[in-house]
């Protein structure tokens, strides 16, 4: 199927939706994500309250956004993550990456993103947790993890342990240094589901 060429409207609805997305960034990571208006977003974009909702449904879709970059972003590193053939060590680089995302997102959007609550966070179909599931899989087949505790589990643990330490960073305004906490506490997790 050949491609589409890009028309001057579409480029302009492309160029829209980012600059009300980078708004939103902007006043969220600036003001909280309470405090900020979808009149506030739209007045910063230069568009319309209408031209929001043609975009996005709510707020909250912003966020959701985020985490679709989220996404982005590891399958991106995924050939970094996925080096070699420890399943322990992609372990480690997974969530290595995890904690320099939201390093280099800044603390305010990681703030932002953990004090929102939708189910983009824990939606098993994400390439976050997919690429998890698979390292957990190549663990246990390889004998790093224990075969009789189902992948899922120790999948969904690993992400309660990061998401934790994302929490207590943020409570801890960002005073220690996230990737060295972040690998710390995955090594010894790992030890949890030793065979």
């Amino acid at each position: 199927m050949p491609k589409r060429a890009v028309t001057g409207r579409s480029m302009r609805a492309i160029k829209t939706k980012s600059k009300l997305f980078k708004s939103a960034a902007k006043l969220i990571n600036k003001y909280g994500y309470d405090n900020v208006t979808i009149g506030d977003i739209s007045k910063l974009a230069g568009v319309s309250v209408g031209a929001f909702y043609h975009y996005y449904d709510s707020k909250t879709d912003i966020v959701v956004e985020f985490f679709k970059r989220i996404d982005v972003y590891f399958e991106k590193k995924s050939p970094e993550i996925l080096t070699g053939e420890d399943p322990g060590v992609m372990l480690t680089n997974l969530f290595r990456c995890y904690a320099d995302y939201h390093i280099d997102m800044g603390f305010d959007h990681t703030r932002m993103i953990l004090k929102v609550q939708n189910s983009f966070f824990v939606d098993r179909t994400r390439y976050l947790y997919v690429m998890l599931l698979d390292i957990v899989r190549r663990g246990q087949k390889t004998g790093i993890f224990d075969g009789n505790i189902a992948a899922e589990s120790i999948g969904d643990y690993f992400l309660v342990v990061a998401r934790g330490l994302l929490f207590d960073w943020v409570l801890e305004k960002s005073e220690y240094d996230l990737t060295e906490k972040m690998i710390e506490n995955i090594e010894r997790s790992k030890r949890a589901f030793l065979p």
